[in-house]
């Protein structure tokens, strides 16, 4: 039976005409029910990692992304264990550029730590053993997908052995479709036949249609949140049942932003991070030129559990790249963007609001 909140795709509702990627009738957010605007930051944490473009909390360590290398830190950023992925042409390298975190699935087995990152360049999913990195153990990672499946998306989310979100694009990338990889079967998933649908003009900036996706593997859910529009999409991880939720009161109409330039259209989210009890999401709101003349000080981390509901907003006086939290310690770490310094923040309250 499906869910009262998610339900099959209706492109169109009555509160909303015109061009939308729609699944379902969108639910609009008017507010959260809690605003934190005081984190308390943790002074005895340090990193002196620079140039950082991620962060991810893995069990007991940090993984502490760059563009041309992936390394694992302590969780009190004073001790680097090893490098698990990096920019190359060697085995088990990547080239022209490293996927990014939320491409890859981080999972336990036989109580060692695994990574399977994506390499859409080459067609592979390549599996590390992580806790062998912790020990000092260097070994060539091994394939565990090959597949030319992958070598067309853009992007392609890892979410286990044999299963993989693939965007395909078409037409020009003037529109994408989103695809199951499931034991060597590929199929497009049912609730997003509508909005897979809808095409660009042959003007139009591709990039409108971007999306920072997530998946959780406990919720075997995955999260869109749209780069350029404001909206997120909630999807099941066998792609049958699905929701779009927008804070704010009517989602924006893709033709009126069709014949925009790049610099003119308005950010949507960041980026976003996934975790057992719910999401969380980085919300802009000015457009490219905006964010040039007047770059930000000020961020807003949107809260949200796996049903969509509105749980914590976090305000904080900074530009932020990244979050992850470690649900263990309560602590939320961030990248500061214009300091390039990565943060720790007292995460307790969040938790607390998530878990509710």
């Amino acid at each position: 039976m499906v869910s009262a909140l998610f339900i099959m795709p209706i492109l169109v509702s009555c509160q909303n005409d015109g061009k939308v990627l729609s699944i379902g009738k969108p639910e609009f957010i008017k507010g959260f029910p809690v605003t934190v605007s005081n984190l308390q930051k943790i002074e005895s944490f340090n990193c002196d990692e620079i140039g950082i473009q991620k962060v991810k909390v893995l069990d007991s360590s940090l993984i502490i992304t760059r563009s041309n290398i992936w390394a694992i830190y302590s969780l009190d950023g004073n001790k680097k264990y090893g490098e698990c992925l990096r920019l190359g042409n060697g085995p088990g390298e990547f080239a022209p550029y490293l996927p990014d975190i939320n491409w890859c699935h981080l999972f336990t087995e036989n109580d060692s730590l695994f990574l399977y990152a994506p390499d859409i360049q080459k067609g592979y999913v390549w599996g590390y053993n992580i806790s062998e990195i912790l020990a000092g153990i260097k070994r060539t990672p091994h394939s565990v997908v090959n597949s030319d499946t992958i070598t067309s998306a853009m992007p392609a989310i890892v979410c286990g052995r044999d299963k993989i979100i693939v965007y395909q694009p078409e037409y020009n990338y003037t529109k994408i479709q989103r695809m199951l990889y499931e034991g060597d079967t590929l199929r497009q998933m049912p609730v997003t036949k509508g909005i897979d649908g809808i095409t660009l003009s042959g003007q139009a900036d591709m990039n409108i249609l971007s999306r920072i996706t997530c998946y959780n593997a406990a919720a075997d859910r995955f999260v869109e949140a749209m780069v350029f529009l404001n909206q997120i999409n909630i999807i099941s991880g066998d792609g049958t049942e699905g929701k779009t939720i927008c804070v704010g009161k009517r989602l924006d109409d893709i033709s009126n932003l069709e014949e925009m330039d790049y610099f003119e259209l308005r950010r949507g989210y960041i980026t976003a991070s996934a975790w057992d009890k719910g999401f969380g999401a980085i919300y802009s709101g000015v457009t490219g030129l905006e964010s040039q003349q007047h770059p930000s000080s000020n961020t807003q981390i949107q809260f949200f559990d796996w049903e969509g509901n509105p749980k914590c907003l976090v305000e904080l006086p900074r530009d932020i790249l990244s979050v992850d939290i470690d649900f263990a310690s309560n602590i939320m770490y961030a990248i500061d963007r214009q300091n390039d310094k990565l943060i720790a923040y007292d995460a307790t309250e969040i938790i607390q609001c998530l878990g509710e």
